[in-house]
């Protein structure tokens, strides 16, 4: 399966950016072989609708899953449309978050965990 999972830089050891829609990287990782590939947000630098610009760019990847810190309103219902399933509590590096995610220490949002906007005012 791919994850995507959201990155201030590209590589397994780079930090986790909290923020879905505006994670400068996404590193991408086939979690049945451990090949990864980082790729720049295309929705990082949107002015508006950042999450539709990176979810379309994810399907495109055939991404089944993002492991994030947190997703906004717009983002959580544009991943749900697509099929993506939304795990939150990433933390520490993407190996770490990976890490997590494969133990299960993850966890299935029922709704968005920040506030409309949130994104933004976190620049």
């Amino acid at each position: 399966m791919k994850v995507a999972i959201t990155s201030k830089g590209r590589s397994m050891d780079s930090e986790i950016e909290s923020r879905f829609s505006r994670s400068p990287f996404f590193v991408i990782v086939n979690t049945e072989t451990g090949e990864f590939k980082a790729f720049e947000n295309p929705g990082a630098s949107a002015k508006d609708a950042a999450c539709v610009d990176a979810v379309k760019f994810l399907v495109g990847k055939e991404v089944k899953a993002v492991l994030t810190g947190n997703v906004g309103h717009n983002a959580f219902v544009t991943l749900q449309d697509t099929l993506i399933q939304v795990y939150l509590g990433a933390a520490g590096t993407v190996r770490e978050t990976l890490e997590n995610f494969k133990k299960r220490k993850l966890s299935r949002p029922k709704e968005p965990s920040v506030g409309f906007k949130e994104g933004l005012r976190k620049k």
